[in-house]
């Protein structure tokens, strides 16, 4: 599945103006806003796109038999009746997985 990522992690500085005890910001007769300190944050972003790929189930189940791989149809005995059109499940450490 081709996945493409990109991150970036850098300081973003942060200027903190000086407001007054009005709640309003004080700017100079020259129209510049009062700086009080610049504040170096770090900061962090990143972006992850993946396309998944669809594979599909070939549904043929093998036995190995002398030396070499064999295909066969598996039949399930349900409900006191043989079918062969089935899907088979697995439990692998608690979590089912299709075998076939």
């Amino acid at each position: 599945m081709p996945l493409i990522q990109y991150g970036q992690f850098e300081p973003i500085s942060i200027e903190t103006f000086r407001i007054t005890e009005a709640s309003d910001t004080r700017i100079t007769e020259a129209s510049d806003i009062r700086i009080t300190n610049d504040i170096q944050t770090n900061a962090g972003s990143s972006s992850l796109v993946a396309s998944g790929t669809l594979i599909p189930y070939a549904k043929t189940a093998y036995y190995h038999y002398n030396g070499s791989w064999k295909p066969m149809e598996v039949y399930v005995k349900w409900a006191g009746s043989w079918t062969n059109n089935v899907i088979i499940y697995k439990n692998i450490s608690g979590i089912w997985k299709r075998s076939y």
